[in-house]
C-alpha cells in the first residue's frame, strides 16, 4: 500500500494517558493530532478546525462520544469519527455505527487496529475526491 497522506486527527478522551499515548503514536505514523478532554471541547474543536477523524471515548464527563457524534457530524459531515470504548457492548457498538461513527474501538485496542483504520479514513479521503 502507497503511503498515505497526513491527516488531521482529533483524540477526545478524559484520560490523559489515552490522549498522549494515541496522539504520540498518531504522529510517530506522520499524521497530525489534537487532543480535547471531553466531549463539550471536542465539540469547540471541531467548530474551529477541520479534521479528516477523530477518536472520541464513548464515556466521558459533560459529554461522551454518544452525544458528541451527532453535533459533530452536523458540522462536519465528512468527519470519520471512531469510537473508543472500554465499557462497550455489542449494543453501545450498533448505536455508535447506527449514530454515524465511522468505527468502533474496544479498549484496550492494539495499535495495529489503529493503523488500519486510519489507512481505511486515507483510502475513503483519497476516493471521495
Amino acid at each position: 500500500m502507497e503511503p498515505t497522506r497526513a491527516l488531521k486527527i482529533l483524540i477526545v478522551d478524559d484520560e490523559e494517558i489515552v490522549r498522549y499515548t494515541l496522539g504520540e503514536f498518531v504522529r510517530m505514523t506522520g499524521h497530525s493530532p489534537d487532543h480535547a478532554e471531553d466531549g463539550q471541547a471536542g465539540l469547540r474543536a471541531i467548530q474551529n478546525t477541520t479534521y479528516d477523524a477523530a477518536f472520541v471515548d464513548i464515556r466521558m464527563p459533560r459529554m461522551g462520544g454518544i452525544h458528541l457524534l451527532p453535533q459533530a457530524l452536523a458540522i462536519q459531515p465528512h468527519l470519520s469519527i471512531i469510537v473508543m470504548s472500554g465499557h462497550g457492548d455489542d449494543e453501545t457498538r450498533q448505536e455508535a455505527m447506527q449514530a454515524g461513527a465511522f468505527s468502533f474501538l474496544y479498549k484496550p485496542f492494539r495499535l495495529k487496529e489503529v493503523i488500519d483504520i486510519i489507512e481505511r479514513v486515507s483510502h475513503n479521503k483519497d476516493t471521495d475526491g
